[in-house]
């Protein structure tokens, strides 16, 4: 125990020591930010590396930008980039600063989460490396537990099961990624926003129930969920970000309400299982890459409203014998040849599909992106 002890001077000791040899830096720098993060400028360049500000140590990347909630050299940076001293209190490392859990340093593979620790309300849990929750199978935060406003368990690998308070309102960035034998989790209905890669390569997830208080779901957050084979998108969102579900080969079918106004670009890209989708009618724009490799497709009918279809939209959908297109489409994007000899026209290789539209003046739009005219058929 006092060898255990030490270590951890030790390793704090060593921590200081590395962030006291640094230098601060200049008094005319300033913070700036962008959607990425925060960096911060040294006069016409940008601060990398370790720098002391306004008396806190931060991290930049090679890039300049900001790292927070995460690691570095051994020294744990909260959710505001700053370096924190953690307390050990039980199995968990602990800042008390913020009441996030960094690190479960038990052998159990079952952890419940406590209301507070050495009398700080639990807030956050960060596990944002294999190596902080490298034992965990399930993590069950009970309802007493109310204090929790968010997860990462980032990269748990072993981890089979979660249930996610309904203290939580928002599902944060890359949350479950690279949970690779995640098989169940419970999302609550407190739940609106599900952010970016959250469960990005989740292979082991078979099916997951999104509540209806979700509004948004960003991009690629099911990306790589290759178990998932179906899913209901709930009529309270709106907004499907980019390459949601790409890659998710086993996914055949799913449904999507007309509550839902935007699908980004490659969100079906890859799903080679997708036999059938309704295009919701809210729809405007089908983007780049959309369906683009959905090899089991037979039939599409694009919605009346829709009067974009982007580059690459159906590309490779190779089973396609079937495709409506409405007269509210004024833009197809133009076939074109690319140094790699692939065409950008939104049909590419769909060598089996007949096109059918009402008028001669979407036939010549199709022709001009480099359909077929004895592919198309103009009905009235």
């Amino acid at each position: 125990m006092k060898s255990l002890r030490l270590i951890k001077v030790i390793a704090s000791s060593l921590c200081v020591a590395s962030l006291l040899a640094l230098n601060p830096i200049g008094a005319s720098a300033e913070w700036k930010s962008d959607p990425r993060g925060w960096w911060y400028t040294e006069g016409s360049s940008w601060a990398t590396g370790w720098r002391l500000i306004n008396s806190k140590w931060y991290y930049f990347d090679f890039k300049g930008y900001m790292a927070k909630d995460t690691t570095i050299d051994g020294c744990y940076l909260n959710e505001s980039g700053a370096w924190t001293e953690l307390t050990t209190s039980g199995n968990f490392k602990f800042d008390k600063s913020t009441g996030t859990i960094v690190e479960y340093t038990g052998s159990d593979s079952s952890v419940v989460i406590p209301n507070k620790i050495d009398g700080t309300e639990v807030k956050r849990i960060r596990f944002t490396s294999a190596s902080t929750c490298k034992n965990l199978t399930s993590i069950t935060i009970p309802d007493s537990t109310t204090g929790i406003e968010s997860i990462v368990c980032m990269n748990c690998s072993n981890l089979t099961h979660v249930d996610i308070p309904s203290s939580v309102k928002r599902i944060d960035r890359y949350a479950f990624n690279g949970c690779s034998n995640l098989q169940s989790i419970t999302i609550p209905d407190s739940v609106k926003i599900i952010n970016e890669y959250a469960f990005s390569g989740c292979k082991s997830l078979k099916s997951i129930i999104i509540p209806n208080s979700v509004e948004s779901i960003g991009p690629q957050s099911f990306a790589g969920c290759s178990g998932l084979t179906t899913l209901t998108i709930p009529n309270s969102v709106t907004n499907m970000g980019d390459a949601i579900f790409r890659n998710c080969i086993n996914l055949t079918n799913i449904t999507i309400p007309d509550s839902v106004k935007s699908i980004g670009y490659s969100a079906f890209s890859g799903c080679s299982s997708l036999s059938s989708i309704t295009i919701p009618n809210g729809i405007t724009i089908i983007n780049e890459n959309e369906f683009q490799g959905c090899s089991s497709l037979t039939s599409i009918v694009i919605p009346n409203g829709v009067t974009s279809i982007q580059r690459s939209a159906f590309e490779g959908c190779t089973n396609l014998t079937s495709i409506t297109i409405p007269d509210s489409v004024t833009s197809i994007a133009t076939h074109q040849k690319m140094p790699n000899g692939i065409g950008i026209n939104p049909f590419y290789d769909c060598t089996n599909a007949t096109f059918y539209v009402k008028s001669q003046t979407l036939k010549q739009i199709l022709i001009n992106s480099g359909v077929s005219a004895s592919k198309i058929i103009v009905s009235a």
